[in-house]
């Protein structure tokens, strides 16, 4: 299995994205300081859509399909 420049280039920016996504819901989350359930229960929900994310894109690449294209999502991210 072969991975092209242009797909690894679309990981790495994609990644980046959904990082600074979850890194800026948190430092917002810690700004706004809502009551600790209400916190956790933020901060797992997060949690799961970045990694439902991620394993979204990881199927993408390794050409397994989801019917998801998170590239086109962020395609004006990216763009």
């Amino acid at each position: 299995m072969a991975i092209s420049v242009g797909s690894l280039f679309s990981l790495i920016i994609v990644l980046l994205v959904i990082g600074l996504l979850v890194w800026l819901a948190f430092y917002i989350l810690g700004a706004l300081g809502p009551p600790e359930p209400v916190a956790t229960i933020i901060r797992v929900i997060v949690v799961v859509v970045a990694v439902l994310l991620l394993i979204t894109v990881l199927l993408n690449l390794a050409g397994i399909g989801t019917g998801f294209k998170i590239t086109q999502l962020l395609g004006p991210v990216i763009a």
